[in-house]
């Protein structure tokens, strides 16, 4: 058994084309793109291989039952190639109308292809043991093959003149030359009949099929990683069957025979191991894709939550200003007044008006804390340390300040201050209000007994204790004093209910502005707490 050169083009482009169209089918079945491919692939392989029956028959009924299946699949060749095209460029749903009437076209010549006006017989040419001979209006089809050749052509240069995606110009650069090579082979098929020239450019249609495995390969075509080590496998099968095809004796054939089921055995095992190892990476890269996303949505909610944020700390402090000028004349308003500004105040509305004053002061002071809380949060400095700054006068203010206070609630107040407290670098008026917030948490949550300050001093610190018989602190609440998010126990609030929670979370910044710590200890609830604040002297 002896195959010519064009008898074996023919065998391997028709084993190629139908390899290459189940394996890019058998990736993913779901594809479009994978299935027109599929179709375009397999009717190539049904062509080439009814050609080879047709050369290699040795009965002209056998000649004649592959010219069928020849002409059959050369019909379809150009339609479903021109579908894949359609599906890749993605103008399949649009172009609907086109594809339905290119298969009606094909339809008809297929019909066609049955009657005497396609084909009259079967006959010997050149070196060829049968070739078609054309009916009277074989013509028909030539003409049709080549206008979808020209249409295919066109669509695939206008296409890849338009995308701006380098890899998709890429594939298409790969397709048209694809088909440059394909058609311009397989048009030379229709010379014996039509031109009594032989077709030597059928040996160009299996470079049709390489081109389209090397954009698949290349640039990702078919979006598969597998495809190069099963066509590598293919190409030595391939070899080896050809080899085994022009064996010289039926030792040489057997022996052949041997070498190409264990090579097939071998290529088997090797795109299996190579199929598993592509699906890992798959899942891996597919992993990092779900990673990746997810880190782009956390991105972008951090970026929208820092935007609200700036929008939320611009809110509170124009309403801070807002809610500041209009106290501060209330307050000018009620100074002029009881200094007798508008004439002299009867006794009754004298009172009431100090109690008005001290609830703007409070509210005041609220006020105020929101808005360090604020500038605390921008990250804007509040303290501005200064050289030399004496406590003492502070502790006596603060003496003076909360001793009506504490006398109200039945609650001693003391004060033990050493008269020789070194000067330390400090902000006065920040270092005050964290000193007041203290000694006022203690007088507020103290029901009885009292509250005790005292200062002392080594070599580099100062120490300020403030110890009060009062409510107590748990040890869960001692974890989260400071906080700002802090909230307050049940005993605290039953003692004093109006209370945020909010002051020693701004006593807490402005101590550790100074370089300074603050910390409680309590004995649990209802044994008293002491709170400690250490400064550095220099």
């Amino acid at each position: 058994m002896v195959f010519n050169p064009f008898q074996i083009s023919a065998l391997l482009t028709s084993f190629v084309s139908f390899f290459l169209g189940v394996s890019v089918y058998s990736r993913d079945r779901k594809s479009k793109l994978n299935l027109s491919w599929f179709l375009a692939s397999t009717v190539i392989g049904f062509w080439s291989l009814g050609l080879f029956g047709v050369v290699f028959s040795t009965t002209r009924d056998s000649a004649w039952f592959w010219q069928y299946v020849l002409d059959i699949s050369a019909i379809l060749i150009p339609i479903l190639f021109l579908n894949f095209l359609l599906v890749l460029v993605k103008k399949d749903e649009k172009l609907l109308w086109l594809r339905v009437l290119s298969l009606f076209i094909a339809i008809i010549l297929i019909v066609l292809s049955f009657t005497d006006l396609f084909k009259v017989d079967v006959s010997p040419k050149f070196d060829l043991n049968y070739w078609i001979d054309p009916g009277p209006l074989y013509f028909l089809f030539p003409l049709v093959f080549t206008f979808f050749i020209i249409l295919s052509i066109y669509i695939t240069l206008k296409e890849c003149y338009k995308t701006k995606d380098k890899i998709f110009k890429k594939q298409l650069q790969y397709v048209f030359w694809a088909q440059i090579f394909g058609w311009g082979g397989g048009v030379t098929n229709f010379f014996p009949q039509l031109f009594k020239i032989y077709p030597v450019g059928n040996y160009l249609v299996i470079l049709y099929v390489l081109f389209i495995s090397y954009a698949a390969l290349k640039h990702h075509l078919f979006n598969t990683k597998v495809i190069a080590t099963e066509l590598l496998a293919a190409a030595v099968w391939t070899f080896l069957l050809v080899k085994l095809a022009i064996s010289e004796n039926l030792n040489d054939f057997f022996v052949n025979l041997g070498i190409l089921v264990s090579v097939v055995f071998l290529g088997a095992l090797l795109v299996r191991s190579v199929l598993k190892e592509v699906e890992q990476r798959e899942k891996m890269e597919e992993l990092s894709k779900k990673v990746q996303k997810a880190y782009e949505v956390e991105k972008r909610a951090r970026k929208e939550l820092a935007r609200l944020g700036e929008v939320k700390n611009q809110f509170i402090m124009a309403s801070q200003h807002h809610l500041r000028t209009p106290l501060t004349s209330m307050r000018g308003y009620i100074d002029l007044v009881l200094t007798g500004s508008y004439g002299k105040v009867p006794g009754k509305i004298k009172q009431a008006l100090i109690k008005f004053e001290i609830s703007i002061k409070r509210l005041n002071k609220v006020i105020n804390e929101f808005l360090d809380i604020t500038q605390f949060q921008l990250g804007k400095e509040v303290v501005t340390l200064k050289e030399g700054v004496d406590l003492k006068p502070i502790f006596k203010e603060i003496q003076e300040e909360l001793s009506y206070e504490a006398k109200a609630r039945g609650i001693k107040l003391e004060f033990e201050v050493p008269k020789d407290i070194p000067k330390i670098r400090a902000d006065l008026e920040n270092l005050k209000i964290a000193m007041f917030n203290v000694v006022d948490n203690a007088i507020k949550y103290t029901q009885k007994g009292k509250v005790f300050v005292t200062v002392s001093t080594t070599d580099s610190k100062v120490l300020i204790a403030v110890k009060d018989t009062g409510v107590g602190i748990t040890k869960e609440h001692q974890r989260e004093l400071f906080n700002r998010l802090f909230e307050r126990s049940q005993d605290a609030m039953k003692v004093h209910g109006t209370g945020k929670g909010i002051g020693l979370f701004i006593t807490a910044h402005i101590v550790k502005a100074h370089k300074g710590r603050i910390w409680a200890k309590s004995g649990g609830r209802g044994k008293g707490s002491t709170f400690f604040i250490e400064l550095p002297i220099k």
